[in-house]
């Protein structure tokens, strides 16, 4: 897909509305093309000879067909090159003779270093094609693929028909390597059986078509929709769909397929002839089954909490009790013992009843009161555990929640109800052995389905135990490089991915820096710069707010005054205009004006609080049916995440964001979006007690939102916080890597610390808790005596360089795509102690964190630095909650594809606002400095784009579509509007 750099790449017509940014960033002349210029030709033909130029690097076509030339371009051209400026200028007027079209073309390919595309580009072009084809979601964006692949290897774009035929074969190509890997893992016996269920009725009360059962979104997170969810997956299984092997069709291609037909009426595919509806129906029960088996285990996991929550309320109301039976036992005692009348020997005898002597009760903690409440709520905790080891669950040797399911396995198959008095308690963890005791062995049966669910969770959540026909709890070890690989190719995968082979030469330089930053934290802590209280925790000074705050205020006020109110949709409009987002969107230019204006619907309606419906009321022409399905389009893969890419690489290239900052450092964090308690992924906000759904977000330090992530509320969210970051470094379009992300506590772990640093940047959190503000160092490494209350010298770099290997290994699949770092750092979380793997991280990122926290602590500016990352953030929040001001409706968010619509949606219009008020807030600084009204650096560092009380996001939009149709829609389209 091209970027905002390549956005005119392949187009046969510039806009009129081609504005000056646009010139500036694309059709601008240097100084050796000026030199060559008036060195070929004389003054007349200067300009015709410059705009060919410009137009073949900027398009990789020649200027053979366009009717008229921009006015900001003939502007531009012609101060540069100091002729009289005209403002009409097209083919006819530029030249008289067509042989001098042709002498200025051939004269422009050689200056631009462009050369015809012959066929030995053209095979290759074919051959990329057939790679990219696999993650492509349409012809018309491998066109835009091919197009760009030429434009780089400095070819001419050949006309579009054979770019066109190009794109479906390898389309089409991708389609038969398909329908051979179905045939072959399937065979057809199983592809007939699968069309044949998938097209019959269900049976019973419910009834209807099994195609649109399949289709439905998971119910309510309760037994009902765990049973529902389960249902699917035993049915899928029985089709033997849990068997099938699909791995040679990407999974982008895969999810593709599965879409068509999740987008379609059971009818239409029905009608499909019947090569195309073996891949599409395969490919759908495959995907949904991945997809149900994650949102059984996320349902199953909320239903652990639950149960774990009502244990504790039970425990809670328990211990209430108890405590008021105390107190009226003191008060008897207290009554026995101030009574006047009986003598000592009278109340001791009465005290003595009042606390027999064998009235003892044993002491427990209240974790262990927990898990006596669990074993007495047997019959929801055996429901859910059936539930969960339905699921074939596979895991490591020994594992012990294996074994204790075994257990119970053969306990239920002996008709058994009773733990057997011989029962092996080292398979569990210590703190049940004392419920597994137990004299009545029934109950001790409950205590060891109670362990096995609290095992079962554990394991899955450390990795230990995982599910093949998942996505999210499959075998890392299958991810990873295969042992035998990494064996073989190590020192090239070292060597090209720049990782550090010898592990003691980096802990030397940790060292060495930890050293210094002790001596720095010590000399801080004498200077008074920093404390260490009575519980040996750092205590740091507040930061003191800079000056001039007045000045800003008001420049910033008379800013936004100057660039007026505005309408949601005129912002969207003229966004698109500059930057090409539907183009990015859709694949290619809209066809109709109907088709662009259900693509500004179905971003309104997935990122902001209303429906396709309430679109449809607030946009005049507009229709349901368009919205609804421009928003089945968006849920392609990526189409989003490049749209916003795009809007944030305009944002940035305004010479106002470089007072913000380099574009090389971040921050991350998650805002909640409420929505309903029936939603599976929906948890409780700690803050606003409201059931919500999360959304990750990466902020710039130039403002944009970089990536973005839905997420489930009160989980360690340092697995996304990485993913973004990995994710933007592997894709950013100027070169600029991030180097610093700020995070706050729940954005970081210890693995995520040494995880992050492998990958090339730092991971940088603000503590909130200060009992995490401890410094860790090497067993038998010096450091400053004022610091031995806040340091512990616990780190074991020989548990580092054991599991240096493993750990490289894990770098360099990330690095090559093979997995994830949200998928790895999710697995290697406090549930994955014990593992060598986690151990070196844990220790390596200790170390990393105490470097970290002696700068954070001793060095001001430093301080100052991250909480600005993350107060940015946070000013962007603010603004993602005007445009996102409701609730997530009831009925949406229950697929994952929809999920990450609404959150690439909801990104991009906040991106939309934030790159609006950047290119005015130019505008407007430009005026001022014209006319010399006083206007300070220091002021614009200290403003930022993401003020919207000027912007109306309500009420009827109407959309300016008719001004800026030469530059929105095809061209076809626009002569038709104008005939």
């Amino acid at each position: 897909m091209a970027t905002f750099r390549q956005r005119f790449v392949g187009a046969t017509e510039l806009p009129k509305t081609l504005t000056e940014f646009d010139v500036e960033q694309s059709f601008q002349l240097s100084k050796d093309d000026l030199d060559a210029i008036r060195k070929r030709f004389r003054t007349t033909g200067r300009l015709a000879a410059a705009i060919q130029l410009t137009v073949i690097r900027a398009t990789g076509r020649p200027l053979d067909r366009l009717t008229n030339v921009p006015r900001a371009l003939l502007r531009s051209l012609c101060g540069a090159l100091g002729v009289q400026e005209t403002s009409i200028a097209s083919l006819k007027t530029l030249y008289g003779r067509q042989a001098t079209l042709y002498e200025h073309q051939a004269w422009a390919r050689q200056i631009s270093g462009f050369v015809e595309a012959d066929a030995d580009a053209l095979a290759r072009c074919s051959e990329t094609l057939g790679r990219l084809a696999g993650t492509a979601s349409s012809v018309d964006e491998l066109v835009k693929q091919a197009e760009i692949w030429l434009y780089d290897q400095g070819r001419l774009l050949p006309g579009d028909r054979a770019l066109r035929d190009l794109a479906r074969h390898a389309y089409l190509a991708i389609d038969a390597a398909a329908l051979h890997t179905i045939r072959d893992q399937v065979g057809g016996p199983g592809i007939e059986k699968a069309i044949k269920a998938v097209f019959s009725l269900r049976r019973g009360r419910t009834g209807g078509a099994v195609l649109e059962w399949l289709k439905g979104s998971p119910g309510k997170h309760g037994p009902s929709g765990l049973s529902e969810v389960t249902d699917k997956i035993t049915f899928l299984k029985d089709l033997g769909v849990d068997k099938w092997t699909l791995d040679a069709i990407p999974n982008a291609r895969l999810r593709a397929y599965g879409q068509a037909v999740t987008h379609r009426p059971p009818s239409d595919t029905k009608r499909l002839k019947h090569e195309t509806q073996s891949i599409e129906v395969v490919c759908f029960l495959r995907m949904t089954l991945l997809e149900l088996t994650d949102v059984a285990l996320y349902i199953a996991a909320r239903r652990v909490c639950d149960l774990v929550r009502r244990a504790s309320t039970k425990v809670q109301g328990k211990q209430t009790r108890g405590l008021t039976h105390y107190r009226e036992k003191q008060e008897q005692i207290r009554q026995v013992l101030h009574e006047e009348g009986p003598d000592a020997e009278q109340k001791l005898e009465v005290l003595k009843q009042l606390v027999p002597k064998d009235d003892v009760e044993p002491r427990y903690s209240r974790a262990a009161l927990v898990r006596q409440a669990l074993v007495e709520d047997n019959t929801r905790v055996q429901a859910l555990l059936n539930g969960l080891t339905g699921l074939d669950l596979q895991g490591r040797a020994n594992v012990s929640s294996l074994k204790q399911i075994d257990v119970l396995r053969d306990l239920k198959a002996r008709g058994v109800k009773e733990l057997p008095q011989d029962f092996d308690l080292a398979i569990t963890d210590p703190v049940w052995h004392d419920l597994l005791r137990d004299e009545n062995r029934v109950k001790a049966h409950a205590a060891l389905r109670a362990c096995a669910l609290m095992s079962v969770r554990k394991d899955l959540r450390g990795g230990r135990l995982w599910i093949e026909h998942s996505l999210d709890y499959r075998n890392r070890e299958g991810l990873l490089i295969p042992p035998e690989q990494w064996k073989k190719e190590r020192g090239q995968f070292v060597s090209a991915l720049n990782l550090v082979v010898d592990p003691r030469k980096l802990l030397e330089v940790i060292r060495a820096n930890l050293d210094a930053g002790l001596a720095g934290l010590a000399e801080a802590l004498r200077t008074g710069k920093v404390e260490i209280d009575d519980q040996a925790q750092f205590r740091l000074p507040a930061l003191l707010p800079l000056e001039g705050d007045d000045q800003v205020r008001r420049a910033r006020d008379a800013m936004f005054n100057a660039i007026g109110e505005c309408q949601f949709s005129d912002m969207i409009v003229e966004v698109d205009v500059h930057v090409g987002l539907t183009e990015t969107l859709l694949g290619r230019k809209a066809n109709s004006v109907q088709e662009l204006l259900g693509c500004y619907g179905a971003l309104l309606a997935h990122g902001t609080e209303n429906d396709a419906k309430g679109v449809a009321a607030m946009v005049p022409g507009l229709e349901v049916a368009h919205v609804t399905a421009a928003m089945r389009a968006l849920e392609a893969a990526d189409r989003l995440r490049k749209a916003n890419d795009r809007v944030v690489a305009f944002q940035k290239r305004f010479p106002i964001a470089e007072h913000w900052g380099k574009g090389d450092k971040a921050s991350a964090d998650m805002m909640s979006l409420d929505a309903s308690k029936h939603l599976f992924n929906a948890r409780i906000d700690p803050r606003r007690r409201t059931y919500a759904v999360g959304i990750y977000t990466h902020v710039l330090s130039t403002y944009g939102v970089i990536y973005d992530q839905p997420i489930v509320l009160n989980e360690r969210q340092a697995g996304a916080a990485v993913d973004g970051v990995e994710r933007y470094n592997a894709t950013v379009e100027d070169g600029i890597r991030l180097s610093l992300l700020a995070v706050d506590t729940h954005g970081y772990t210890n693995v995520a610390m040494a995880v992050a640093k492998l990958l090339g940047f730092d991971l940088c959190p603000q503590l909130r808790n200060l009992s995490e503000r401890r410094l860790f160092v090497p067993r038998r490494m010096e450091f400053p005596e004022a610091l031995a209350a806040a340091t512990v010298n616990d780190i074991s770099e020989r548990a580092i360089i054991k599991g240096w290997d493993e750990l490289l290994r894990l770098i360099a699949s990330i690095r090559i795509g093979r997995v994830s770092p949200k998928f790895v750092l999710e697995k290697m979380g406090s549930a994955a102690q014990g593992d060598p793997l986690h151990k070196a991280a844990d220790h390596l990122g200790k170390l990393l964190r105490s470097l970290y926290l002696c700068d954070f602590f001793s060095n001001e500016e430093f301080r100052r630095e991250i909480h600005t990352l993350l107060n940015r953030g946070e000013s962007v929040h603010q603004l993602q909650r005007a445009v996102f001001h409701g609730r997530v409706m009831p009925e949406r968010g229950r697929r994952s594809d929809e999920m990450r619509a609404i959150s690439g949606s909801h990104a991009l219009l906040t991106n939309i606002v934030i790159a609006w008020n950047t290119m005015k807030m130019q505008e407007v600084v430009d005026r001022w400095k014209k006319a010399k009204t006083p206007v300070e650096d220091a002021w614009l560092r200290r403003m930022g784009p993401v003020h919207f009380g000027n912007i109306n996001f309500r009420g009827t939009m109407s959309f300016g579509i008719d001004r800026h149709a030469a530059t929105l829609l095809q061209k076809r389209q626009v002569e038709r509007r104008r005939a």
